[in-house]
């Protein structure tokens, strides 16, 4: 996942403080953080077939705390300036927190990983444990000498019978059966109908598109209840909106988006438990403001999810035993799969009071998203998605954070924040941009 497609992938979580935390606050939140779930390095693994494996790590970055101000215009700048590519999982060194003044008053903090190391849903446990007085860090356990090769044996075994059962499914599914009726066979999706991008090129200044909308929290919640939906359901059609509003699809169409779930539990210490939910969304036009189809399409992927899982049937697609097995050269020069989304929409809910407050200080508004650092307009083409987004809630702000892997419809900040703001105001809703 760091290494393996060409560009790491990153989580970063922003807090924005209006009020001063102070440096020894933050050092102490990272000595903490040290010792607990992100305090891993990979190691290979001793047996062919087994996944390389995770050993606690002893070394972790020191505070990147910024010596000057910052201007509230230049937080996501100063933001992405924080994804480093000495953040690495097989060093040890796999996350960095960091922290800014506000030229205006405030403090802006960030914590980034390698979404090796840790999901959204690892990030915010780590930080919990991290930052409550009594909370017990949980650490990777260690397996070294013949505990290391019976592991990796086993594993390997694991991962073998996973692939075998995989290949057995494939197979299966392709063979045809004569008794199968023709309403019953699955149907392809239809590509949705795309504006032509602009005749100029914009690749070699393409960055992919990064905004943050805080909206107020009563009025994102008021609003999702008033059009017969939840904060989830609304955040999706904003969503399909603005990919609407750029060309990426016609009214009529339908676009697929891919929901994460996490099946993390309470003493859960994988470094990632989050799994892919996809519905299809209708793009319709700007009277229409109801939530309830989206609402009850959401609610039906999930309760089929759950029962795929309580059934324990694979998920779809590709094996990623397979995958896993591969050499990261190898796997880098693998097309990436297209797999018909329109992107990611990515519900962190609402944050628990030791995840948006550090040493008293409650932030206005936390930032949460995923990216790959560096990625160039052929890697975002040839992935053939539009928005990935994430949407994070505290007591007083929402806060919907996009990146757009589109360079001919989304050519820079200011069309996807432009875009955002015509998708919000549909629901009646403004934002702040960070």
């Amino acid at each position: 996942m760091h290494h393996g497609i060409g560009y790491p992938v990153y989580n970063q979580f922003l807090w924005w403080f209006d009020e001063s935390v102070q440096r020894m606050d933050l050092e102490k939140l990272r000595d903490n953080l040290s010792d607990g779930l992100l305090a891993r390095r990979v190691v290979a693994s001793t047996v062919p077939g087994a996944r390389d494996r995770w050993v606690a790590s002893n070394v972790s970055h020191s505070l990147d705390f910024y010596p000057h101000f910052i201007e509230s215009t230049d937080v996501l700048a100063w933001a992405d300036g924080r994804l480093d590519r000495d953040i690495d999982p097989e060093t040890g060194l796999g996350w960095r927190l960091a922290a800014a003044p506000l030229a205006n008053g405030g403090t802006v903090l960030s914590l980034v990983a390698s979404h090796m190391v840790a999901d959204g849903g690892a990030l915010i446990a780590a930080f919990v444990a991290a930052n409550f007085p009594s909370e017990q860090p949980r650490s990777v356990a260690t397996a070294d000498g013949t505990a290391a090769i019976g592991s990796d044996l086993r594993d390997a075994v694991e991962q073998v019978r996973s692939v075998a059962g995989w290949l057995v499914n494939a197979a299966a599914s392709a063979l045809p059966i004569p008794t199968r009726s023709g309403s019953d066979a699955a149907v392809p999706r239809s590509q949705p109908t795309r504006s032509q991008p602009k005749a100029e090129a914009v690749d070699a200044n393409w960055v992919s598109p990064h905004a943050v909308a805080e909206v107020d929290a009563d009025a994102w919640k008021a609003t999702a209840r008033r059009w017969g939906g939840t904060s989830n359901s609304l955040f999706i059609a904003v969503l399909t909106a603005a990919s609407g509003q750029a060309g990426r699809a016609s009214i009529g169409d339908s676009v697929q988006w891919s929901l994460p779930v996490s099946d993390r539990t309470a003493d859960d210490t994988r470094s990632n438990a989050t799994k892919i939910v996809k519905i299809e969304v209708p793009v319709t036009d700007a009277a229409d403001r109801d939530l309830s189809t989206i609402r009850t399409t959401s609610k039906a992927a999930f309760t089929a999810f759950a029962s795929r899982q309580a059934a324990g049937l694979p998920p779809a697609g590709i094996s990623q035993a397979l995958v896993q097995m591969l050499p990261d050269a190898v796997v880098a020069r693998v097309p990436q799969p297209r797999d018909g989304a329109e992107g990611l929409a990515s519900n962190l809910g609402v944050l628990p009071e030791f995840f948006t407050t550090v040493a008293g200080i409650r932030a206005r508004a936390v930032s949460g998203r995923a990216t790959f650092a560096g990625a160039d307009a052929a890697f975002a083409r040839s992935l053939d998605g539009g928005l990935t987004a994430w949407v994070c809630e505290t007591g007083t702000s929402v806060t919907v954070t996009v990146h757009a892997m589109d360079p001919d419809r989304f050519v820079d900040d200011q069309a996807l924040r432009d875009h955002l703001v015509e998708a919000l105001g549909r629901w009646e809703l403004t934002a702040r941009f960070w």
